[in-house]
């Protein structure tokens, strides 16, 4: 509980670091191909959060099938795999937690999904509904992947960069934007399909 508060912390000054960049939050900013990637180093441990539109995890946003969620589901335990993140050697990271989930006008079909979708005609119901209600699909109504981690670290002074098997493992992602707090301050970078590394 202890280190969950303070990731809770650490990603709102990251959220409100976006904010005050940007002008506006970059959840709703929902850009195909671009994700944010937030990380924060707190004694020996690196926390890690990750958000992606769901386009760019599983090439489409919308479930409307039984092979939609398990495609939905795969992509989720592919995100909680310890080798999609990596870290300067030295430092000898090993992960600890990871989590997965959707969000958005998707939820109610992730949770279902993990309890064996039961509830899909419900979820049906309620992304019908978002569609009314929204209008644009692409830009209102739309699908959300959010990941975090936590690594220990036995070296973690010598932890200098942070690279990613993102790109490899789900086509449709090409960037995301990084913001980390490390003991040095606070750094602002990217990583792409090119240059999957970020480094500090």
């Amino acid at each position: 509980m202890r280190h969950f508060s303070k990731m809770a912390v650490v990603a709102c000054a990251l959220m409100s670091s976006v904010v005050s960049a940007d002008g506006s939050r970059h959840v709703d900013a929902h850009v195909h191909g671009a994700g944010h990637l937030n990380f924060a180093i707190e004694g020996h441990q690196v926390h890690i959060e990750l958000e992606t539109p769901g386009f760019d995890i599983l090439g489409f946003e919308s479930i409307s099938s039984d092979s939609q969620r398990r495609q939905l589901k795969d992509a989720l335990n592919e995100l909680k795999k310890d080798d999609l993140w990596s870290f300067t050697p030295a430092a000898s990271c090993t992960l600890k937690t990871a989590s997965a989930s959707a969000s958005g006008e998707h939820e109610e079909g992730h949770h279902a999904d993990a309890d064996g979708h039961h509830d899909s005609h419900h979820s049906d119901h309620g992304h019908h509904k978002h569609h009314v209600d929204s209008g644009d699909h692409h830009e209102s109504s739309h699908m959300d992947i959010a990941a975090t981690y936590v690594y220990e670290c036995a070296n973690i002074a010598r932890l200098n960069s942070i690279s990613t098997r993102l790109f490899q493992r789900f086509g449709n992602s090409e960037q995301l934007k990084v913001q980390g707090f490390t003991d040095s301050g606070q750094i602002a970078g990217q990583m792409s399909r090119q240059r999957p590394e970020v480094r500090f």
